[in-house]
């Protein structure tokens, strides 16, 4: 079973999933059926029994019908990253589901870099859902960019019960009006 292996997850709100994995862990999430051959020269075969895509399958099933905290404990297999962005990988997945976290909120969790530079590290994630990089806005509420498109962070947003002023990039979360904007506390 060496290479990788693929499943396309269709039953999900916001289009079809194509997961990828290795023998450790996912190694992507991709928005759409595939297209293209991610890793070229490496093999990959559809493999929806395979140990890791079956357990993400279900994962994916249980977090899309109520439980947010379905997809927390999945393996990935993040290898390909530098340090710095496995580092904010890392961070991202402790953002428990209805939850958000600003970009300079990750700076001082991982003790580096600017959130311009979680920013792209946050943008280069290769595994969204599962490590959720929905969860990251800008430090005023604003949802900035997301890489399955802001319609998609607002669905995903929403399931947690997040609620958003629209799914534009200058559009923002509901923040509570009795919270610091600096804790980005969302009405729920």
């Amino acid at each position: 079973m060496s290479g990788l292996h693929r499943f396309v997850f269709e039953r999900s709100p916001i289009g079809p999933l194509t997961l990828e994995a290795s023998e450790t862990g996912l190694t992507r999430v991709t928005f759409g059926a595939p297209t293209v051959v991610a890793n070229a020269g490496e093999p990959v075969t559809a493999s929806p029994g395979h140990p890791v895509l079956k357990p993400a399958g279900r994962a994916l099933g249980a977090y899309f019908g109520g439980d947010s905290d379905a997809l927390a404990r999945l393996p990935v297999d993040l290898a390909g990253g530098t340090d710095f962005q496995q580092a904010v990988w890392r961070a991202l997945r402790t953002i428990p589901a209805g939850d958000v976290k600003s970009y300079g909120q990750i700076v001082r969790v991982i003790g580096r870099g600017s959130p311009r530079a979680v920013g792209q590290a946050v943008g280069a994630n290769p595994v969204p859902v599962v490590v959720p990089c929905h969860r990251v806005v800008a430090g005023d509420g604003r949802l900035g960019g997301f890489s399955g498109g802001l319609e998609r962070k607002v669905a995903l947003l929403a399931l947690e019960g997040i609620a958003s002023e629209g799914a534009r990039f200058d559009a923002r979360i509901r923040l509570d009006a009795d919270a610091a904007l600096h804790a980005l506390q969302p009405v729920r």
